[in-house]
């Protein structure tokens, strides 16, 4: 049996069944047809790379689906926030824009100097806390704590004038 024989026939065999596992793990109709399909994807491929084919096929396709699922799991928690929250789109005028960068300078200038450094070469020149610390001339470890301290204070500042705002 071809590659393509066995994948359609894996399709009409047990198609819905994967699908029904995919939604099981996902809770969401569209991710799980993205995992299924990926999952038949690589499937595919590696039987025609003239693997054989596995002697339990259904086994081996819903392990193939568990093991998509887990591998777009790890890649989201490594690159998505999730927030109860929808973000507001509101457009902001140029003028709202600049008084949101004067704040946050002065902010940022309350500062101590050790933190300052620390979050403006972190966020504005972007650099990784190997060379933040070697340009402090201090641990990594330091550079986090700043940097987590730092932002704290932002954070009670932004709180602060939000209620003075109010």
């Amino acid at each position: 049996m071809s590659a393509d024989e066995a994948l359609s026939q894996l399709i009409t065999d047990s198609g819905d069944r994967l699908l029904r596992l995919a939604y099981q793990l996902t809770h969401d109709r569209a991710a799980a047809e993205d995992v299924v399909q990926e999952a038949l994807m690589k499937l595919y491929k590696a039987w025609r790379r003239e693997a054989p084919l596995p002697e339990h096929i259904d086994a081996y396709s819903r392990r193939a689906v568990v093991n998509e699922f887990l591998r777009r799991q790890r890649l989201r928690s490594a690159t998505e926030l999730i927030s109860a929250d929808v973000p507001e789109l509101a457009e902001s005028s140029f003028e709202d824009v600049v008084v949101d960068r004067d704040e946050l300078w002065r902010a940022l200038g309350t500062l101590p100097a050790r933190q300052r450094s620390v979050l403006v070469l972190r966020y504005y020149e972007q650099l990784p806390d190997a060379q933040i610390a070697e340009l402090l001339d201090a641990k990594e470890a330091t550079v986090r704590s700043l940097a987590a301290r730092g932002l704290a204070s932002l954070r009670r500042e932004s709180a602060v004038t939000e209620v003075r705002g109010s």
